[in-house]
């Protein structure tokens, strides 16, 4: 019996760096705001008082609070999962976003404000980014990026730049390691925004509709590996 989160399949973690990217990419065209990009929201919002566009400011702080909720949301789930039932937190992490995902997608829809919409879609990712946290014994965000990258330029630099000898052998099997996991992760984040772009510029709201497919498909895909741990 497991006590603790299994360490995420590959696969897994690339189909939740495509859906960050797509969730980022389609929000923004939807909204005028990101769904899981702190940084973004927050220069945003700056921007936005600056140029005294209160309402696109109140959104962008508004997305801010709902992704920090969404952590926490995530990490209080994870403390009060009974014990037997934490190596599945990754699982019932998805089927959670799936919910928020699916409810984002009927407030557009049906033309309500877009502060649900970007209340469900931010807490959606938030959960996401604290749920994924390794993969082969890697640590991972599916949303952030920005740190993903710059870990990477560090392995990358650590692992073809370094003088030999002067790396030890575990070192730098950990800079590989990380190298094979981050590098096609954020490839996938990219290929992820660039689509999420283009089936919403395409197709508008029900372009949305994009992730809550991609969350079914790696939802399948995670009860088949939880299956296959256990026998």
């Amino acid at each position: 019996m497991r006590t603790g989160p299994r360490d995420t399949t590959f696969g897994t973690s690339l189909g939740l760096a495509f859906i960050g990217g797509y969730a980022d990419a389609s929000s923004f065209l939807t909204a005028g705001t990101f769904t899981g990009h702190l940084t973004g929201n927050c220069v945003l919002a700056a921007v936005s008082i600056a140029t005294q566009e209160w309402y696109l400011a109140s959104d962008r702080l508004l997305a801010v609070l709902a992704f920090l909720c969404g952590i926490l949301s995530s990490l209080t789930m994870s403390r009060l999962l009974p014990v037997y039932v934490r190596g599945y937190s990754l699982l019932l992490a998805m089927l959670v976003e799936l919910v928020l995902v699916g409810i984002a997608f009927l407030f557009i829809w049906n033309h309500v404000n877009n502060e649900w919409f970007i209340i469900c879609m931010c807490l959606a990712l938030g959960i996401q980014n604290d749920a994924l946290r390794k993969t082969n014994q890697v640590s991972v965000h599916s949303t952030y990026m920005t740190g993903m990258a710059t870990t990477l330029m560090q392995k990358g630099f650590s692992y073809f730049l370094t003088e030999a000898g002067v790396e030890s052998k575990p070192a730098t099997d950990s800079a590989s390691a990380a190298i094979h996991v981050l590098a096609p992760m954020w490839i996938s984040f990219i290929a992820g925004a660039v689509t999420g772009a283009i089936v919403v510029a395409c197709f508008h709201a029900i372009g949305v509709l994009g992730i809550v497919l991609l969350l079914c498909l790696l939802i399948g895909a995670e009860l088949i590996a939880n299956f296959t741990a256990a026998s």
